[in-house]
Formats: structure tokens, sequence, C-alpha cells
């Protein structure tokens, strides 16, 4: 504790009415020798309560179980006043400006030996680990001369998760029916994968390979083979965390948009009784939770990516397509969360597809910049913007050839702007899954 004192503002009145008082007898020459002396002896007791140890303060600070960005919560701080007399202070909290605390200074008065709880409304703008810096009070004694600024080191943590709300929103959509088709009933896919359930008639649309030649030559119609879904199948999602990555759409970065995505498609893929493993790469694979099953493998891939943030580093698709051949054998559905720039990004992302291939099925989504296309479409009324239009036009014109070069390899695309990747993505996933392609 740091404790440190200035007049109160009662000494500071009282030395305002005496200095005026001070002047105006000194200029008549009567009795300002005995103001001064007033003054002097205000000074000295100002000095000697500002020395004396100040009352006593305890604080103790309570943080709520779960931050989510975005959503209101709240701080308490039980303060306890050890001292023999009542207290009046200030409270500043050591709340980091990545909460956005409502109110910066608390006031309270206290009794002698009394506790109190005071409580402010946070609302966090975004995800990570948030520490508290030291707590500030100002204490005043009844009629004192002198405030005490006191310093308390109350060190914590706060670490503020992506907002969860869109997965219990996700459960009560249309589209629920869909993911029990994969739960608790049996799904009926066309596929190789998974235990054969019947034939149905071929219809437009449906794959050539799954045709029962032999049953078409006996019922002399075409015939599908119809399979039960399989569960238990390996999904990875991949995160790109680079410079890419921190452009804002929005209220969030485009990383946010990514962090939400995959905590869905999490979801669901747990949902559904696959195993889901998540990485985030940037120059290499820099964090990375291995597929499982089991709700409890959301909340470590919670815990990985609550705090990730873009590093200035360019991706290396190539050396994470690395990691992941190392260390997943089994077949298996590897979502690529990212942003598609230029040509040179183009080819190193190419360049992991056609390294997974042999073994694996990759499915990108390409981020779009809102941004940009607001600027490509705007009417210039100047050199400025038309340079702005004509640079805004070129690059999306080069990220359209890059998608149309990514779908000539026989990439999956999903190519949605950040707002909609969520439920752009889970809908390709489900669609994959059922299609039997996994």
């Amino acid at each position: 504790m740091r404790a440190a004192f200035l007049p109160s503002p009662l000494a500071l009145a009282l030395v305002a009415g005496l200095l005026p008082l001070a002047l105006l007898l000194g200029l008549l020459h009567a009795g300002a020798a005995a103001v001064l002396g007033v003054a002097a002896l205000l000074l000295v007791l100002v000095v000697a309560q500002g020395l004396a140890a100040p009352p006593t303060i305890r604080v103790s600070r309570e943080l709520p179980r779960q931050l989510s960005v975005g959503e209101p919560a709240t701080v308490r701080l039980r303060v306890r006043n050890d001292s023999d007399q009542p207290v009046a202070l200030r409270i500043a909290d050591g709340c980091p400006s990545g909460l956005d605390p409502e109110q910066e200074v608390l006031e309270l008065d206290l009794p002698a030996h009394g506790e109190e709880s005071l409580q402010y409304t946070i609302r966090p703008t975004g995800r990570g680990s948030f520490a508290f810096g030291a707590t500030d009070l100002l204490l005043r004694r009844p009629r004192g001369l002198v405030e005490h600024r006191v310093r308390l080191e109350l060190p914590a943590e706060a670490r503020v998760h992506p907002n969860m709300r869109d997965l219990v929103r996700y459960e009560l959509r249309s589209r629920r029916n869909l993911l029990q088709h994969g739960g608790a009933r049996r799904t009926r896919i066309l596929g190789r994968d998974g235990d054969f359930e019947r034939l149905r008639d071929f219809v437009a649309g449906d794959d050539l390979r799954h045709v029962d030649w032999k049953a078409t030559a006996r019922m002399r119609r075409p015939m599908t083979r119809v399979y039960q879904a399989e569960r238990s199948q390996n999904l990875i999602i991949l995160i790109d965390g680079t410079r890419l990555m921190a452009t804002r759409a929005g209220s969030l970065s485009k990383l946010d948009y990514a962090v939400n995505a995959a905590l869905m498609l999490a979801w669901v893929g747990l949902q559904q009784g696959d195993k889901v493993g998540v990485g985030v790469f940037d120059d290499g694979l820099r964090g990375y939770v291995p597929p499982a099953a089991g709700q409890g493998q959301l909340g470590r891939v919670l815990d990985l990516l609550f705090d990730q943030q873009p590093a200035l580093r360019f991706p290396r698709y190539r050396e994470a397509a690395r990691g992941i051949l190392r260390d997943n054998r089994r077949r298996s559905l590897i979502v690529w969360l990212t942003d598609l720039f230029d040509g040179e990004q183009g080819r190193e992302l190419l360049g992991a597809l056609r390294a997974l291939r042999g073994r694996h099925l990759s499915l990108v989504v390409a981020m779009d910049d809102p941004d940009v296309h607001r600027i490509a479409e705007s009417a210039p009324d100047d050199d400025a913007a038309l340079f702005q239009k004509v640079g805004a036009a070129e690059l999306l014109d080069e990220r359209a050839a890059l998608i149309r070069k990514l779908h000539a390899e026989g990439a999956r695309i999903v190519d949605a702007r950040p707002a909609e990747i969520s439920g752009a993505l889970v809908d390709r996933y489900l669609d994959l899954k059922q299609s039997g392609a996994l």
C-alpha cells in the first residue's frame, strides 16, 4: 500500500478565506500578522494530519465468473473501514479500458469499523485477458484538513470470451432439424462411408457413383444406395491469425468473426458426434487442440481461442498443412478460415491444399471485405476518391480470379462477408456430411 496526501476542500476553503483577509489587513496596517499566524498554524495542522497514518481501509474485488464480448457484467467491491472514525472515500478501481466500465469513480461514506459493497457495470469490447491495475482511494475524515491518497495493489485478470449467444440462437432456429438428423435420429445420406440402409429411386442430382447397377438391372429403373451417416468423423478447423485478419468489419475484426464461426462449427460438429480439433496459424501452427469428441472439447477449444490476436506475419498455409499431416492420419475435413488477398497468398494456399488432397478434404472459407465493395461501388467526387475506387476494383478482380483458380483446382469454397460466415459455414458442413463427401 502506498499513501500520499493533499489539502482537503475544507483546508483549501480556509486558506482561500485567510489570504485575502491578510492582504486587506496588510494594506490597512492592522492585524495582518495575526492572520498570517493563523495561516501558519493551519499549515502546520495540514502537515501534521497529512503525516499521520491514513485510515485503514481494506478492499476486495469480485469479478463475474464469465465475461463475453458486448455483454454487460457487474464488478463488485467490498470495502471495510478498520479505523475508529468514519471515512468519506472515493474509489477509482484499476479497471482496464478494454472492459469499458460505465463508472470510473465510486463514492462511499463508511462508519467506523463499517463495511459496505459497491458495484459498477462493465461491457467488454474485445476478447482476451485484461489485467486490473491498482485501486486508488481518496480518504477524508470528518472535518479533516487533508485527503489521503492510498494505492492498493489488487491484481486480477479478467478473461473475456467470444459471445456465445449465437450458439443458443442457432439451436432454436429451423436448422435444428438438420442437426437432429445427425444426432438422435438416423441420417440418410448418399455415400460410401457408413452403414448401408436401403435403396431408393435415382433422382436428378444424385452422384452416379452411388448407383446400384445390379438393383437397377433387376428393377429396370435407376436405383441409388442410401446409407446411414457415419458418426465420429474428424473435423479440423484452422484459423488464420495473421495481419490479414486484423481488418475490421463493423465493430469486430475478421479474426473475431473467424473465432465466432469456428466456435459455432465446433459446437455443431460435436452435436453431430464428430471429433473436432481447432488450430490457429500464422507462419506455422501456433496453437492446436487435437480432435476429440464430447462437450468438454468445446471448453478446450474456447481456452485456445478466447485471447487470440492477429500477428504481424504472413500466413504460411503449407506449414500449417504439414502440422496437420504429421498429427492426423485419419481422413478429416479441414476448414480454413482466412482472407484471400493476392496471387502470392493464393499460391501458398494452393500448395497447402494439394499437400492435403491425398488424405483430407479441404474447405476454404474466404471472408470478403464490405468496405472494399463499398469503395468499388461508390461514385467518386474527386481524384483521390477515384484512385481509391480503381484500387478497390482491382483488389476485387484479383480476389475473384484467385477464387476461380481455387475452384479449378477442385477446392471447396465458402465466399461470404464476415457477418454471414457462421451460418454459411455450418450449412456447407452439413451439406458435405449429408452427401457423404467426407
